[in-house]
C-alpha cells in the first residue's frame, strides 16, 4: 500500500458525494446549534489552522502515516468543532483507491453500540423489558427448545457480556465461515449447546454470541430485519447517509481489509457479522452518532444515561485488556485525565477501529482502518488526550 494521505485540519477531502468548500462540509456533517455549549449532534466549521494542538494532531497522524502505522480515517471533534479530518493509506491496494476522509469502513464491535441503543428505544416502545428471559423471545423461530443453562438469562446479560453464553469468535470454525452467506437461525445453532462459561450474572467475559441474540430479538419483537431496524431507529432519523447493516458488502467503494499491509483478508459476509460486529460506517457518522447521545438527540436523556451507566464491573485487567472499570450497554467505562469516557473498540478480519466520546466535554474521536494491526484504540486514545489540554487550561 501506499503512504498517500488525504485530509488536514478540516475538509480538503470531503465525504464522497460532499461539495468540497468548508461551509458544505459543516452542512453535510450538520449545522442545528443548540442554544449554550451543548450543541446538536452535527459538527461546525473548523477550528483555526494556528491552533497549536490542531498542528500536533495534525503531525502526529502524518508520522504515524509516515512510518506506514496507519491506514484508514479520523475525525477528531470538540464541541462542535473540527480539530482534525484526517485518511490515509488505499482503501483497495488492487485498484490504487485511496482512503479518503469520506471512506466506509466495517467497525466491527462498533456495532454493539448500536445494537444496544436500539433495544433500549424498542424497551422505550414497550416491546420487551431489559430483565425479560431471552428465551420466549428465540423459540419458535431461531431455536426449537431453550437449553437449560439458558432458561433464566435476561436480555440485560446478553447486552453486558455477562450471560455467560461462549463467545461464537472462539469457535474453532469462525474465521472459516466468516466469508460464508448464513442466516440467524444458523449462527445461534452453533453456540446453541456449548456449556455456559460461568453461571449467569456471576461474571464478566466478552461474548458476540449474546449480541447475535440480540439482534435476533430486536428482529422477532419487530417483525423485521436487523438492517431495517437500524435505519428506522437510528440512521433515518440522524441522517447517517453512510452507516448501515448488508447481509452481503458494504456499499461499493467500501475500505478493502488487510491483515496487515499488503496482506488481504478475506471478504466477510455481513449475515455472519449480523448485530454483534457487522455495521459498517464513517468516520463523520460515528461523531455524528456520539454527539447524538450529548445532545439527546439519539434519546431522552434518562435513556442516554443508562447507556453510559456502568453495568458490570470489568475484570482486573480491563474488558478485552483495555484501560475500564465497567462495561455499560455497549460502550467501555473509563476516565481519561480524570474526564468521563466512555468507548468501544472494534476488531474484525481486516479491520480495526475505535469510537472514544467523552461526553461532559463533548470530544469525539473516531479512528478506523482496513489494517487489522493498526493500533486504533491507541491512537485515539492519544488524540483525545491531546482534544482535552486546551480545554484544562481555558
Amino acid at each position: 500500500m501506499s503512504g498517500a494521505i488525504t485530509g488536514a485540519v478540516m475538509g480538503v477531502a470531503p465525504p464522497v458525494g460532499a461539495a468540497s468548500s468548508q461551509s458544505s462540509v459543516a452542512g453535510r456533517l450538520g449545522s442545528d446549534r443548540e442554544a449554550g455549549r451543548r450543541s446538536g449532534p452535527l459538527v461546525t466549521p473548523a477550528m483555526a489552522r494556528d491552533d497549536q494542538v490542531v498542528g500536533e494532531m495534525q503531525a502526529y497522524l502524518e508520522g504515524l502515516a509516515a512510518k506506514q502505522q496507519f491506514t484508514g480515517s479520523a475525525l477528531v471533534v470538540r464541541d462542535g468543532e473540527v480539530m482534525v479530518r484526517f485518511a490515509a493509506g488505499e482503501a483497495d491496494e488492487e485498484q490504487h483507491i485511496p482512503n479518503v476522509p469520506g471512506t466506509v469502513f466495517r467497525i466491527a464491535s462498533v456495532t454493539k453500540q448500536f445494537t444496544s441503543m436500539i433495544v433500549l428505544k424498542l424497551r422505550n416502545q414497550g416491546l420487551l423489558g431489559l430483565d425479560d428471559h431471552v428465551c420466549p423471545y428465540l423459540i419458535p423461530d431461531y431455536i426449537n427448545a431453550c437449553p437449560k443453562a439458558w432458561r433464566r438469562i435476561t436480555i440485560r446479560e446478553i447486552l453486558t457480556h455477562t450471560s455467560g453464553i461462549p463467545d461464537i469468535q472462539l469457535l474453532p470454525d469462525f474465521y472459516a465461515k466468516l466469508s460464508e452467506p448464513t442466516t440467524t437461525r444458523r449462527l445461534i445453532k452453533r453456540f446453541l449447546h456449548e456449556p455456559l462459561d460461568f453461571k449467569p450474572g456471576t461474571s464478566w467475559e466478552y461474548s458476540n454470541s449474546g449480541y447475535i441474540l440480540a439482534g435476533a430479538i430486536i428482529q422477532n419483537v419487530t417483525g423485521e430485519p436487523y438492517g431495517t431496524v437500524l435505519r428506522d431507529q437510528v440512521t433515518a432519523p440522524l441522517k447517517l447517509r453512510d452507516t448501515g447493516y448488508s447481509r452481503g458488502n458494504p456499499p461499493d467503494g467500501y475500505a478493502k481489509g488487510y491483515f496487515t499491509l499488503g496482506s488481504p483478508a478475506p471478504p466477510i459476509s455481513g449475515s455472519e457479522a449480523f448485530s454483534a460486529t457487522g455495521i459498517y460506517s464513517t468516520v463523520d457518522d460515528l461523531v455524528r452518532w456520539d454527539r447524538a447521545f450529548g445532545a439527546y438527540k439519539i434519546a431522552p436523556p434518562a435513556t442516554v444515561r443508562q447507556a453510559f451507566t456502568p453495568q458490570a464491573r470489568c475484570p482486573a485487567d480491563g474488558c478485552l485488556n483495555l484501560p475500564s472499570s465497567a462495561y455499560a450497554f455497549g460502550w467501555l467505562v473509563d476516565r481519561l485525565e480524570g474526564h468521563r469516557l466512555r468507548y468501544h473498540p472494534g476488531l474484525l478480519q481486516g479491520y480495526a477501529a475505535s469510537n472514544m466520546y467523552l461526553p461532559d466535554d463533548d470530544i469525539a474521536v473516531v479512528v478506523l482502518s482496513n489494517v487489522q494491526d493498526t493500533d486504533t484504540n491507541g491512537i485515539a486514545r492519544h488524540l483525545a488526550t491531546m482534544a482535552l489540554t486546551p480545554t484544562e487550561c481555558d
